[in-house]
């Protein structure tokens, strides 16, 4: 190919494979400008080193580069230049999928949540009063937060808490796999009696990091009850539940959980709405 061929937009569209259509946007932000003008017709040629250039491009928008770090890298066309834009870009790669690795954990784990939550809907009518279980909670490892908050009553859903808890994953950059658990640092019940309650808002993570805002949640023995339906009217599974505790010979030895497997925050259907109630227990001596 003789390097003082001239080559039109239609042959340069097929031999780099770049849509003439971008070609022409390239020529129009002075990417990569046309060097030749027949006086005549007025077309517009390409030469053969720019064809190259267009090669160059393709390569570098493959590996994401933007139009203007890529009009930088051509335009200092050096080999020294070009490893440390790679570089950086590599490192940004990275980024990327680090985040798209934790979007895809978080969202798994969502749906395993709601697949446990709809098995559960599924058979809510035989979620029955004396449905309640003793299991052993495996740990865990949440972030939390833990505060009072002032003439508190757990009818209604702390959304500022809630959305303080998430944000605060996101700045850990931690794999997020979505679990609210809300612990209540008070007698049973007293969640519900307009007083000022010390409550914990964790989310369960793939992590044991050590810090003022981790810790290890489970390893226990609970009693433990499904919540279906409202959660206004969770009370009445807590009662259920601290009743049939005490009713069994079993004494509480630490503070009453809820573990939001469907919450208010996943779907605005208060039907719909599944909550696991969790009440460390020990046997009473006899």
């Amino acid at each position: 190919m003789n390097a003082d061929y001239k080559f039109s937009i239609r042959e340069v569209s097929e031999i780099c494979n770049i849509p003439s259509k971008t070609l022409r946007y390239y020529d129009e932000i002075e990417l990569v400008v046309p060097e030749f003008r027949d006086e005549v017709n007025r077309y517009r040629y390409y030469s053969k080193n720019q064809l190259v250039t267009l090669c160059i491009i393709r390569k570098l928008r493959s590996m994401d580069f933007g139009l203007k770090e890529i009009q930088s890298v051509i335009t200092g066309n050096k080999a020294d230049d070009l490893e440390k834009n790679i570089e950086i870009k590599l490192t940004e790669l990275l980024e990327e999928i680090n985040c798209l690795q934790r979007k895809y954990a978080s969202t798994s784990a969502f749906l395993q949540r709601l697949k446990t939550g709809v098995d559960l809907l599924n058979i809510k009518d035989a979620i029955i009063l004396e449905d309640i279980k003793i299991e052993q909670i495996p740990q865990m490892h949440l972030v939390f937060t833990r505060k009072t908050m002032s003439n508190y009553s757990n009818i209604d859903v702390s959304v500022h808490r809630w959305v303080e808890i998430l944000d605060l994953c996101d700045s850990l950059n931690l794999k997020n796999k979505g679990t609210i658990i809300v612990t209540y640092y008070c007698n049973p019940l007293e969640q519900f009696l307009y007083t000022d309650t010390d409550i914990e808002f964790g989310i369960t993570v793939d992590s044991s990091e050590e810090g003022d805002c981790f810790r290890a949640f489970g390893d226990f023995t609970a009693a433990t009850a499904i919540h279906v339906g409202n959660y206004a009217d969770i009370i009445h599974t807590h009662i259920r539940l601290v009743q049939w505790i005490n009713q069994n010979q079993y004494k509480i030895i630490g503070p009453v959980s809820e573990e939001f497997i469907i919450s208010p925050l996943d779907i605005n259907n208060i039907d719909q709405h599944v909550t696991k109630i969790i009440i460390p227990i020990d046997k009473k001596k006899k």
